[in-house]
């Protein structure tokens, strides 16, 4: 067993070897002539690993804090106040949400899901257009904000005396970006190890254009920080342990679920669905302790997510909003009416993309990567969905990045849909306050469905072997993130009996490499 298998199965954070790390100042353009301003590439006879402070870990923790410090800022001027006879109000005035693209859900929902009040969050309801209203997120991420609000009312006394003009909100904005900028360090650590020999892909993470736009925008960061825990965890093979954070994930927001399909695809190449059957045991135990007690104590509050996910129409920046402004598409459905053809069309396709998606997983002369599948569902479920709020894309920062590590593909998809919020913030002004025309918000939005459909082919691409896996490629051969994992790098069973021979050329082209 190799050294950084053993280290894997110890559960002590492993990098790779240094040895064998990847320098992006030789493989990467980008990085190349940043590189080049620092004094040149390494040298053949450089000491890599040998630094004892500026290891790789701590200099990419450094750049995902100076990255998240700036996504603070980007949301500083939402925070203002002014004291009104003795009490600090909010100051929203001039729209500054949206002149300063500063809005976040953090913000407004503080005092309209009732957690500016003692009590438990599911408890909490209100009318809305003869509608009775519950708190609309998953279990663990409306009692994240819970916890967030008890801490808030608690200290704020104390910081109303220091700051009297520093509203109650602004305080509970900034604990609970603190609290989620602990956590997007360590899926940046986490992802130092994911990435094996390939260490400084993570900077493509650490300082994405879209984690200054939406780090604090929504809670988001929670369901990433269970989801690449998982994957640690599976690296590690600690298979209860990854179906327990897969569960917690699932509590959050649906999507990290989806790991347990792409795991069933590896799974069934390698011929260990005894293991995967261990890890959907964790998930679905741990989601039923968390989740049966709401269900049961507020099942009208438990079931608001479900309720308003079909009843809501489609988001302001999916395609078929994009259709219905370009087109005067008016949708599948009676306006005004619950979207039920435009659901079903929705979850056909979804469910269609997912059968494509194990059908090639399967069938593929390689045994594809676990990030490479986890990406594409991901994708497709984003692509597809009705509803993308525009922090979703989050979501696809690190699975991008392990599954195709083109740092220049990666930062202009992450600057275009950066991008995309602030058109949308400026078009959420109205016409009436010169805000954005609809056509150069839709432009937008192709632009980054396009570079997102394009990181999708060419992951394809990859897997069928068109191309060189540069990942697969600088670990011998094998998926890093299986490395010391439950199924290990053994392709045991295709669902195509016979596999195409290897592109003689595309070898040659890695030996070059």
């Amino acid at each position: 067993m190799t050294k950084e298998r053993r280290g894997a199965r110890r559960g002590a954070l492993t990098l790779g070897n240094p040895h064998s790390r990847v320098s992006p100042g030789r493989s990467e353009p980008i990085a190349r002539s940043f590189t080049e301003f620092l004094g040149g590439p390494l040298g053949r006879f450089s000491q890599v690993g040998t630094q004892r402070w500026w290891t790789p870990l701590r200099l990419l923790v450094t750049v995902a804090l100076s990255f998240l410090s700036l996504a603070y800022m980007a949301k500083a001027n939402c925070l203002h106040g002014n004291e009104v006879a003795g009490t600090a109000q909010l100051d929203w005035s001039g729209n500054k949400q949206y002149v300063s693209a500063c809005y976040t859900d953090i913000i407004p929902l503080y005092s309209g899901r009732g957690l500016d009040q003692p009590g438990f969050p599911y408890s909490y309801s209100w009318q809305e257009n003869g509608v009775t209203r519950y708190m609309e997120y998953p279990v663990l991420t409306g009692i994240f904000q819970w916890i967030m609000a008890t801490i808030t009312r608690l200290g704020y006394p104390a910081i109303h005396a220091l700051f009297p003009s520093v509203p109650e909100v602004s305080f509970y904005f900034t604990i609970t970006a603190l609290t989620m900028a602990v956590l997007w360090a360590a899926v940046v650590a986490m992802l130092a190890e994911l990435a094996g020999n390939r260490v400084w892909d993570v900077v493509l993470v650490a300082a994405s254009p879209l984690v200054v736009v939406h780090a604090f925008t929504n809670w988001d960061i929670l369901a990433i920080a269970a989801a690449i825990g998982a994957l640690v965890a599976f690296r590690r093979h600690h298979l209860v342990t990854t179906g327990i954070l897969i569960g917690v994930g699932t509590s959050f927001k649906l999507w990290p679920a989806f790991l347990l399909g792409a795991l069933l695809i590896v799974a069934l190449r390698s011929k260990k669905l005894r293991a995967w059957c261990v890890l959907v045991a964790g998930a679905l135990a741990t989601w039923l302790v968390i989740n049966v007690p709401v269900m049961l104590a507020y099942p009208n509050a438990w079931g608001e997510f479900l309720r308003l996910n079909s009843q809501r129409g489609w988001e302001w920046t999916t395609i078929y909003a994009v259709l219905s402004r370009e087109l005067g598409w008016s949708g599948l459905d009676p306006a005004g009416k619950t979207p039920t053809d435009l659901n079903m069309v929705t979850l056909l396709l979804f469910i269609a993309a997912c059968v494509g998606i194990a059908v090639l997983g399967l069938c593929v002369r390689r045994r594809p990567r676990v990030a490479e599948l986890v990406f594409l569902i991901v994708a497709a479920f984003l692509l597809i969905n009705k509803v993308w709020s525009p922090q979703y894309s989050l979501w696809l920062v690190p699975l991008a990045v392990l599954a195709l590590p083109y740092w220049r593909l990666i930062f202009a998809w992450g600057l275009i849909d950066a991008a995309t919020w602030t058109i949308l913030m400026w078009h959420l002004l109205g016409a009436e306050n010169k805000g954005a025309p609809a056509g150069l918000l839709d432009l937008f939005i192709l632009g980054r469905d396009g570079l997102i459909l394009i990181i999708v082919a060419l992951v394809i691409r990859q897997m069928l072997g068109k191309s060189v896996d540069k990942v697969s490629r600088d670990h011998d051969g094998c998926d890093p993130l299986a490395l010391a994992g439950p199924f290990g790098c053994q392709d045991r069973w295709a669902l195509s009996p016979k596999h195409p021979q290897p592109d003689k050329t595309i070898e040659r082209e890695a030996m070059k490499s």
